[in-house]
């Protein structure tokens, strides 16, 4: 049963991909159509967070998506925690091996960062709560994210992002609160 429920795009690709369970409530920052950030945080039936979603659109329909999610382990393993950071755009990319392709991506006019991102279809993926956590936060003070993602050719497809600073930041600071309160939930 869904208690608390707001229509923003990021619960719309949700729900299309199954990811609306027991509990979802959603705020959305409204500052402009390519800069607001939707947010959405999941509980379990106990009233537990166990996802966190934020999403900002970007350019020729591309998204960048932040996700931490609790999921379980093999039979007596302890639940973990699953933290990306995604851009999904128009373009198809192709799958990499699993190792991931190396991916570069700038803020503002810092120098060039680069990361290993799996590919899979029409989307990049960084993961790892430290490389998605370092990411988030570096974004918070960004106006600009330029991500270059890779297709199978291994030719370039940039996807830009026009940031709000002071939305970001609360986004950012929310998420790494939320996920740090997910991982420590205990069922």
């Amino acid at each position: 049963m869904i208690t608390s429920f707001h229509r923003t795009p990021v619960l719309v690709l949700a729900g299309t991909l199954g990811l609306i369970a027991p509990e979802f409530s959603a705020i959305s920052a409204t500052s402009g159509s390519l800069r607001t950030w939707s947010y959405a945080l999941q509980t379990d039936q106990s009233g537990l967070p166990n996802r966190a979603l934020a999403q900002v659109r970007g350019e020729e329909g591309s998204s960048l998506w932040l996700s931490c999610t609790r999921v379980a382990g093999e039979e007596g393993e302890p639940l973990q925690v699953a933290v990306a950071a995604t851009v999904t755009q128009r373009a198809y990319l192709g799958p990499s091996d699993p190792r991931g392709r190396s991916t570069v991506y700038w803020l503002d006019d810092r120098p060039p960062a680069v990361a290993h991102w799996i590919y899979r279809d029409r989307y990049g993926q960084l993961r790892g709560e430290g490389e998605v956590m370092g990411f988030a936060a570096s974004l918070a003070t960004a106006q600009t994210l330029i991500v270059e993602l890779a297709n199978y050719r291994l030719e370039p497809q940039s996807v830009k992002f026009a940031l709000v600073p002071e939305e970001t930041k609360a986004i950012t600071e929310r998420f790494a609160k939320d996920c740090r309160s997910i991982a420590t939930a205990q069922d």
